[in-house]
């Protein structure tokens, strides 16, 4: 695994400011010193979130969720540390030098090493002579060498056991491999799961080998056209969006993104110049699949096969995004059963154009729900027009006075009518929303923790704070308050000063304390005390702790038999009485 000098990291935050970093990623307004962004961490309907130009952090005010320039990058890429600092480098233009970079989990570092020597190995395979008519096959499809190589796309050769006897020569245990979904063993046979198959590496939202996709290319009929590394501990098909990783940049250029059903034709759309397009695993979105979609901000334009399984995968994962507050978009391609067939049929140009001119998921439904009906027919004009007010629950104000005067108009339909009807139609978001509302309210925080709070933040971003605080107080009542400040006075020794930013990276590989870090920015508004209000928290959370002595020397009193003691114990009590 990488390792980035602390000295590096600290370069690359001064030069990253972060709001220009995250205004490459949110749409930024100004108020006053901050700056306002809808929050992509949850589901915001109104800036929630906070940037600090001053203090390099952001937070989110509802969700709690907060940090410097590395923790925005991390979350919002769905990436590790190490990776998030190489993207800011490059944005910042710092020229940063780590070598095979894989940013891998040590729990799973194996797996990963397997599948990225597998894929390796597949690549190597097809520009061999035995890959001579695999590749006649992808050039004939129209994938030339340069997306052979963007995709990393592979053969698996006709010999049963290939593959497993390279691994097995450097030492990876057979059980490891079988795990993975790359060899089966029946009995003391052992065999590859891949034979003679053009492959497809599948990766993960960090750009990491967990899978493969092989399809037939020489015309057997007698097995299946595609087949997918089952699931595995590393592949989990309801986490993977094919391609995700390749098409950030283009998403966030094009303000847009594009969602096929299958691999294929998502290195087909890809290979054509389209490189905002991903992939299912599947036709079904799964709710991780939409969070991801749901944080990237742009509307997602569902571009599914042309048949019946891609029209009802259409509606079932519009309805899902549309509930979830996405901006949902379709494209159905006609005269073709896919977007791979309809490239080769009409050309780029033609599907460049449908993408231009995707309708919004409403306009869509309200084809849709006429499919099997006379809408003269009275009973099924009455189903209609219940099925189109059920369908505008999850979309806003203005889509809903649209469609309700286009309805009335086009059937002479009372518009007041439609909209009583709307009204008494039961509302899941709203209910969705309130719930999560009421799931957001922070508890109310005693005075203690008030004062603890500020204290805190402000030991965090200016170093006088920490000398009063060494002078005054050194102690907190909760083990997590002493660990934060203990780690704050630590690190402004070591540095001979602090800030809130570089802090936030050297605390963040300890959870809990990044976590209570993001509590106390959320409750602080980024706001500094001044150091007359910073000596008066010290003051409340100094009488607290001597009420809290008071309290335990009673009780010592009352069971203390030593007299002597007693009257020991008696003496301080008194003095601490008089201090409060």
């Amino acid at each position: 695994m990488a390792y980035i000098k602390d000295e590096e990291i600290n370069a690359i935050r001064e030069r990253a400011d972060i709001v220009d970093i995250i205004s490459d990623y949110l749409s930024l307004k100004q108020r006053g010193k901050n700056f306002l962004a809808v929050c992509p961490f949850h589901d915001d309907h109104s800036p929630s979130l906070v940037v600090s130009r001053e203090r390099q952090m952001f937070n989110c005010f509802t969700c709690r969720t907060g940090g410097n320039v590395f923790t925005f990058v991390m979350k919002y890429e769905n990436v590790g540390f190490v990776e998030a600092v190489k993207i800011i480098a490059d944005k910042v233009g710092y020229n940063l030098n780590i070598s095979d970079y894989q940013d891998f989990s040590s729990v799973n570092k194996e797996d990963y090493d397997i599948m990225e020597f597998t894929k390796k190995y597949y690549l190597n395979n097809l520009f061999t002579e035995q890959g001579i008519k695999a590749r006649k096959y992808l050039q004939d499809r129209g994938i030339d060498e340069s997306i052979i190589k963007e995709f990393n796309i592979g053969l698996a050769l006709s010999n049963k056991d290939t593959l497993y006897k390279l691994l097995n020569g450097k030492k990876y245990n057979a059980d490891k491999i079988a795990d993975l979904g790359l060899i089966n063993k029946v009995g003391l046979d052992i065999y590859d799961v891949f034979t003679n198959r053009i492959m497809i590496p599948i990766e993960d939202l960090k750009g990491q080998v967990v899978g493969f996709t092989g399809r037939i290319y020489n015309n057997e009929t007698d097995t299946a056209k595609y087949m997918n590394t089952r699931e595995t501990d590393i592949f989990k098909k309801g986490h993977i969006l094919f391609n995700y990783h390749n098409a950030r940049n283009s998403i966030r250029e094009e303000k847009c993104i594009i969602v096929v059903e299958g691999n294929m034709d998502a290195i087909k759309v890809s290979a054509s110049g389209i490189k905002n397009v991903v992939a299912l695993m599947g036709v079904a979105m799964s709710k991780e699949q939409i969070d991801v979609l749901k944080k990237l901000k742009v509307p997602v334009i569902l571009m599914l096969d042309n048949d019946q399984a891609g029209l009802d995968a259409t509606v079932k994962n519009g309805e899902m995004l549309l509930h979830s507050g996405v901006d949902t978009r379709v494209v159905r391609l006609t005269d073709a059963k896919d977007p791979d067939e309809y490239i080769r049929l009409k050309g780029v140009d033609a599907l460049k154009d449908n993408i231009k001119h995707a309708l919004k998921y409403i306009d869509f439904k309200l084809e849709y729900l006429k499919n099997n009906k006379n809408l003269n027919n009275m009973e099924d004009l009455i189903i209609y027009v219940q099925e189109v007010i059920s369908s505008l629950n999850n979309t806003d104000d203005l889509t809903k006075e649209l469609v309700i005067s286009k309805i009335s108009k086009d059937y002479e339909i009372d518009a007041e009518i439609l909209r009583q009807k709307l009204k008494n139609t039961p509302d899941e978001t709203k209910k969705v929303e309130k719930t999560e509302a009421k799931a957001a309210n922070k508890p109310k925080l005693s005075k203690y923790q008030i004062a603890v709070s500020k204290i805190l933040f402000s030991m965090m971003c200016d170093p006088t704070y920490i000398t009063v605080y060494k002078n005054r107080l050194g102690y907190f009542k909760e083990k997590k308050e002493r660990m934060l400040a203990s780690e704050i006075v630590y690190y402004n020794t070591v540095h001979n000063n602090i800030n809130i930013a570089d802090f936030i990276t050297f605390i963040m590989s300890q959870e809990e304390l990044y976590s209570y870090v993001n509590e106390i920015i959320s409750e602080n508004n980024n706001t500094v005390v001044s150091l007359e209000e910073f000596n008066s928290c010290v003051d409340v959370v100094l009488n607290i702790l001597k009420k809290d002595e008071i309290k335990e020397l009673k009780e010592k009193i009352k069971h203390e038999l030593d007299v002597n003691k007693q009257v020991e114990l008696i003496t301080r009590l008194t003095e601490l009485k008089k201090e409060v």
